[in-house]
């Protein structure tokens, strides 16, 4: 879905390296590499370029398009001349045809079958040449200037790594997915605590030796932060009512809808459960005593302009199916700037969960709250005396302080209880 309207989809991706950010300087370069301009079609046949928001032949790449203060705003189309597989079929059917009736057999041999074939796939290429065929498809664009992130609006593979490309030679810089490990890197680095996540090994609530099978742990991949987020997150809702403090500020939470559980040790596969609140259920609580944790959950979070519901990826911190609040009434322009900020501010809370969840991770009095998620999710008190509530939505008055432009705003020094640094984007970018 498309950030101007309707619900958001996004991965989202930090700027490595010097970018310009004046007005015209974007623009300027967003042009020189619009649709119809930017090189060649690749030998796959894909062909892209920047378009406007307007529409999928909109070229003209101007600043009142695509400017919105501190935000630009465009597409990536990608074209793709690809004959449908049934349409080949049917071309290989009648060449076979065609030979058998040339030839009096009532068979082919296999190099007859294989000559079919290949002038099928002759034609259908010829007509490509000739323009048919074409599968036409835009990407929306949502670039931050000032915190020098970037939002792609689709979690497709194949777009994704043609977007990647596109920016790179638009903007002679690189751009680097915002996954777990990253953004966990960068917050931890600016609280001076990185070598908590370079040291890190992932937490297990049940024991190995429980289930045969390995570890799931990577050396080279600490995205699992990811899935440990969404169960601290879970427990926490859980055993108190999704209230999270960090400085003077609250954060309101709760898990709804829909989670998604994968074994850590590749060995009892995968559950998606969906309910009102999935974490109350039999069956997630079942999953948590085989060796699962969740990957992906729907969340309700409390910001500066309203409710916030969306499908969450832990490991991959991709979002999907976000419901952003109306806008205020104004014309357009400040509409599209609201409708941007709260994108931003999605971002923003999220991070600072996690930065929350990150520094509990690091403090001292990790060991024992671990202990304490062991026995929640084997079924016991997960603390003395505490309650377990099933999960709500957040109230007003449970929102975070946030500032006009969308970002957290604590009050404090910018360091809670466990050190970690909450501001939230300085931290991330």
């Amino acid at each position: 879905m498309g950030f101007a309207s309707g619900p958001v989809t996004f991965r989202r991706f930090f700027i490595d390296g010097p970018m310009a950010t004046a007005a015209g300087d974007v623009v300027a370069a967003v042009k020189k590499c619009a649709f119809g301009r930017y090189g060649q079609r690749s030998a796959d046949g894909v062909e892209t370029g920047w378009i406007s928001p307007e529409h999928l032949f909109d070229a003209n790449i101007v600043a009142e398009k695509i400017v919105f203060d501190r935000f630009v705003h465009c597409q990536m189309r990608l074209d793709r001349t690809a004959a449908p597989s049934s349409l080949i079929r049917s071309y290989i059917r009648m060449e076979e045809a065609a030979a058998i009736d040339a030839g009096g057999k009532d068979r082919l041999t296999r190099d007859e079958r294989h000559r079919a074939k290949e002038a099928a796939m002759a034609r259908a290429e010829a007509e490509g040449k000739k323009g048919m065929h074409r599968r036409i498809a835009a990407y929306p664009v949502l670039i931050d200037l000032r915190q020098k992130t970037v939002y792609f609006g689709s979690l497709s593979p194949t777009a994704l790594d043609a977007f990647i490309l596109l920016f790179r030679d638009t903007f002679d810089c690189g751009v680097e997915p915002a996954d777990a490990e990253r953004i966990g890197f960068r917050i931890m680095d600016a609280a001076g605590d990185a070598r908590s996540v370079e040291d890190a090994e992932p937490f297990h609530l049940v024991s190995p030796r429980m289930v045969e099978g390995d570890n799931g742990f990577d050396v080279n991949d600490r995205t699992f932060f990811g899935r440990e987020f969404l169960t601290w997150l879970w427990y926490r809702t859980d055993v108190a009512e999704g209230l999270f403090e960090a400085g003077r500020d609250r954060v309101a939470a709760a898990i709804v809808k829909s989670m998604h559980l994968d074994c850590d040790f590749r060995v009892t596969g995968s559950d998606t459960i969906r309910a009102d609140g999935p974490g109350g259920t039999p069956e997630a609580r079942a999953a948590l005593t085989t060796g699962k944790q969740p990957t992906r959950a729907g969340l309700i979070l409390g910001g500066r302009s309203g409710e916030y519901a969306l499908m969450f990826d832990g490991p991959r911190f991709t979002v999907s199916s976000l419901k952003l609040p109306d806008p205020s009434e104004g014309d357009r322009h400040d509409q599209l700037r609201e409708r941007f900020e709260q994108v931003t501010e999605v971002a923003g809370l999220l991070d600072l969960l996690f930065g929350l969840f990150l520094g509990r991770r690091a403090s001292s009095d990790w060991a024992d709250e671990l202990g304490r998620m062991k026995l929640w999710a084997a079924g016991g008190k997960a603390a003395s005396g505490a309650a377990r509530p099933a999960a709500r939505k957040p109230r007003v008055n449970d929102r975070a302080v946030a500032s006009a432009d969308g970002e957290s705003e604590l009050h404090d020094s910018g360091l809670n209880n466990d050190g970690v640094i909450l501001r939230l984007h300085e931290q991330t970018t």
